[in-house]
């Protein structure tokens, strides 16, 4: 769950102009990404898990076991829908995204904008509901409502600060709401984070490792809890930012079956307890445009240390990597690299293990279908602008989990691609609504977002 924290946000744009109509805008979009990553991020790093039945009518068994559900053949073929409104920042979980000052043009590039002194004292309100759709979650509503304010006047170079919240509700009973803040300070040489969340979801679990998620047989899981994040960033020189961490996340977790295949016994300790890290957070932004990079580089590097003298019950650590890289062909084309890369050590509870498909890496899989200590991913996009607001691209990636390095090899290589439509939904700040048919080893499904996959 401390993904959540995070997910909120890196959807803030980085220094939002003061001028009334532009600051509601670039406010709007930051809203509509981090309501929607609310629960694409709780979906995927949720700590705290209990069981769900099948039925009502299942009785009760022991609480240390789940029994595995393999779904009904169906003489009719179908595909998954995800919806997925990851930003183009979001490249780790957790992650604080930033973007260049000044307002996007139509092009992507950031432009100045002087800010109109009446504007700039007063602060802006925006509440923005929309739909979610998810194969795992179900269809549902999420709400996400924020204030933009200036600390300071007489600061000219920090961004507006953000005070805001958000909340979900699926047709399978899912839910979370979420409140946070993010303070700009000292002409932007200091960056504050707060969140607190809480919520509950049901969705499968496909156990660990390449064999149980070939296995394709799934758990039935009824998941809740709550969690907080505090992190403070201390800028270097420009566009370097470091600082710490912390995060604590009280888990609570009910399973019931019994006869589970090895990759299904979970740790009974890891049913009901808490977890509490220190860590850091290294980050350097290059881009041209959060929404719409055509050139420039981001890297985003995340470290979070559990142990028990931070009142975590369990002692291990988590480690993210990511590296964008965009190149522009052509004033309508423009070709996406990146690479992403996720590493745990030491007694790692089963929600906090690397999820493939986590962040958009190798579309085709269902996130959370592979999962273990390690794993390493990278994709190439290519897309192209089209007349009349539309677009179409092009996208390939391959990746793979292992439990150590010794394991990786190339018959556990999840290859996956597709072709998508782009429809630009805000012509301004050049935001794409985006709609992707991906193919994996397994199958194909539609993916749906808001913004570019990374």
């Amino acid at each position: 769950m401390g993904g959540i924290a995070h997910a909120f946000s890196s959807s803030w744009p980085h220094k939002p102009t003061r001028g009334s109509a532009a600051m509601k805008r670039q406010l709007l979009h930051g809203l509509l990404r981090a309501g929607a990553q609310l629960a694409l991020a709780l979906f995927v790093c949720s700590p705290s898990i209990s069981a769900q039945t099948a039925e009502a009518a299942t009785p009760k068994q022991d609480q240390a076991t789940v029994a595995p559900q393999t779904p009904a053949r169906s003489s009719k073929k179908s595909f998954p829908v995800h919806f997925d409104a990851t930003p183009t920042g979001l490249v780790t979980t957790p992650t604080a995204i930033e973007t260049t000052g000044g307002n996007l043009g139509s092009s992507g590039k950031a432009e100045q904008h002087l800010p109109d002194e009446k504007d700039s004292k007063r602060g802006e309100i925006v509440v923005a509901p929309f739909p979610i759709s998810n194969p795992a979650l179900g269809s549902g509503l999420v709400l996400v409502g924020g204030y933009l304010f200036p600390i300071s006047k007489r600061d000219d170079q920090s961004p507006d600060s953000m005070l805001g919240g958000g909340s979900f509700y699926t047709s399978n009973g899912s839910w979370l709401w979420g409140a946070g803040t993010k303070l700009y300070l000292k002409q932007d040489r200091l960056r504050v984070t707060a969140f607190y969340g809480q919520g509950q979801l049901h969705y499968d679990l496909y156990g660990i490792g390449n064999s149980a998620g070939n296995l394709g047989s799934s758990v039935p899981i009824h998941q809740g809890g709550k969690a907080l994040l505090l992190e403070t960033l201390i800028r270097l020189k420009n566009k370097v930012f470091l600082g710490p961490r912390y995060q604590w996340r009280s888990l609570d977790a009910q399973v019931k079956g019994d006869n589970l295949p090895p990759a299904f016994n979970i740790d009974a300790t890891e049913l009901k307890s808490t977890t509490s890290a220190i860590g850091f957070h290294l980050q350097r932004d290059l881009r041209d445009s959060q929404f719409y990079p055509t050139m420039g580089t981001l890297t985003d590097v995340v470290g979070d240390f559990f142990q028990g003298t931070f009142g975590s019950d369990f002692s291990y650590q988590t480690y993210t990597f990511a590296f964008n890289k965009y190149s522009g062909l052509s004033p309508r084309q423009v070709l996406a690299f990146r690479v992403f890369g996720c590493a745990t050590s030491g007694h790692v509870p089963f929600y906090d293990l690397c999820l493939l498909g986590m962040h958009n890496d190798v579309r085709g899989y269902k996130t959370g279908q592979y999962r273990d200590k390690l794993m390493l991913t990278t994709q190439a996009e290519y897309r192209l602008q089209l007349p009349k607001r539309f677009g179409v691209a092009v996208f390939f990636g391959v990746g793979e989990v292992a439990p150590d390095l010794g394991a990786f090899n190339n018959d556990n290589l999840k290859p996956g691609g597709g072709a998508g439509i782009r429809y630009t939904l805000a012509k301004k700040n050049h935001v794409n609504l985006r709609v992707d048919y991906a193919v994996g080893l397994q199958g194909g499904g539609v993916y749906m977002g808001v913004s570019e996959a990374f």
